[in-house]
């Protein structure tokens, strides 16, 4: 495929992300209280967390699959899909807002985890749109566009909610979801320059299997960011249940913090993938990792609304150091063909190994309170850490 194709392609994938970034920057507010609000445990809803979104058991081999599928079908067709996905989820949270019962969130989440089929093809059209050497800017543009939405999305999601319900947040959802599928069924064209357009059965059965065992090549890779994972799921994956359950948080407020990450999070995006191109991956993840042990203290010996939004801004810089550094060292470390379902492959590892997390965090706050999962939180962190600095290599940096 021509590199001016491609270009526009960028254009619309990041129009699609504004729309995501709308959709998930609101439920970001509203998710955990919404969910306790129906009467679940804060067990339960770290159960729910493990299944679904983010982190969940679902999440991971959704995206391999659906990254393997993407190098033989397509970026197009899987990143339609992951908002079909994400469209459905968004009809079954009104569901269970209207009924007033938390079973229906259990589909729900599935199918929330199952919208991010269409990262790992929208990932690799990103890469093979950009030479290696500005590859950290292009998914630095790529987030911003994603995370831009967040200065207002969550606070204006927590005022609806706190004024007239949750039903109206999810069907605003369910509109930018059905929104991004028009884009991308009407302008997106195809990038991958070899489409099989077939898929051989056994061959796939054969990826999935693989899907548990890290690539020789990438074993020290793998180990750092699935133990990274895993520790991040027991605090900060329930950090906003927990402040409305200890603390009495209201949407609004949570809303308000999110929205402080996302300022610090897009005036820092750009800058940060100019470091990456500039020294490489591996020092700006370990620079990540380390910089968030002093924020993770702070939760421990913070109690107000004020300090608590003091540091959740100063976090937005940490995720926006992270997320292009860890998608660009992968792409890196990869061929074009195989690249979707490496990304794929490492977003179900990840998920296996970190899914029972947020359970597990649940339960340390139902038998702990508080303070429990955010020890736990800090301890990982600390080992994860020094994994990143011994386990992870930077990969040759060649023009493509």
């Amino acid at each position: 495929m021509e590199k001016p194709n491609a270009s526009g392609n960028l254009r619309i994938a990041s129009s699609n992300a504004v729309l995501t970034g709308l959709s998930s920057n609101m439920m970001r507010a509203v998710w955990q209280p919404f969910v306790l609000s129906l009467g679940a445990p804060m067990s339960t809803l770290g159960l729910l967390e493990s299944l679904g979104g983010y982190r969940g058991l679902f999440t991971g081999p959704l995206q391999y699959a659906a990254g393997w599928l993407s190098d033989r079908l397509g970026r197009k067709p899987l990143m339609a899909v992951g908002n079909l996905a994400g469209l459905l989820a968004a009809s079954l949270f009104i569901t269970a807002a209207l009924s007033g019962n938390w079973w229906w969130l259990f589909p729900a989440v599935i199918l929330s985890g199952a919208a991010m089929m269409g990262d790992p093809a929208q990932y690799s059209l990103v890469a093979e749109s950009t030479p290696i050497s500005q590859r950290g800017m292009a998914f630095s543009i790529l987030m911003l566009a994603w995370i831009a939405p967040g200065i207002f999305a969550p606070a204006l999601g927590g005022y609806v909610a706190d004024r007239w319900g949750f039903a109206p947040v999810f069907l605003v959802q369910f509109v930018l979801f059905g929104l991004g599928l028009f884009l991308i069924l009407r302008y997106l064209r195809e990038t991958l320059a070899a489409i099989e357009g077939r898929i051989d059965r056994r061959a796939f059965g054969a990826a999935m299997v693989k899907m548990a065992v890290p690539p020789r090549a990438l074993r020290g890779l793998y180990l750092a960011m699935s133990v990274d994972s895993f520790v991040w799921g027991l605090g900060y994956a329930l950090l906003f249940g927990m402040l409305s359950d200890t603390y009495g948080f209201t949407t609004f407020q949570l809303g308000v913090m999110s929205s402080l990450l996302s300022v610090t999070w897009a005036l820092s995006q750009l800058p940060i993938g100019k470091l990456i191109d500039r020294y490489g991956c591996k020092p700006l993840i370990v620079f990540s990792e380390a910089a968030s042990i002093p924020i993770v203290l702070g939760w421990l010996f913070s109690s107000s609304f004020v300090a608590f939004a003091v540091l959740h801004a100063f976090f937005g810089v940490i995720a926006a150091t992270w997320v292009p550094a860890q998608n660009a060292l992968l792409a890196n470390s990869v061929p074009e063909q195989g690249r979707a379902a490496a990304l794929g492959r490492m977003a179900a590892f990840r998920g296996l190994v970190g899914f029972p997390a947020p359970f597990l965090g649940g339960l340390l706050y139902d038998a702990f309170g508080f303070q429990g999962p955010i020890v736990a939180n800090l301890a990982g962190v600390a080992i994860a850490t020094v994994l990143l600095v011994v386990a992870v290599r930077e990969p040759p940096r060649e023009e493509d």
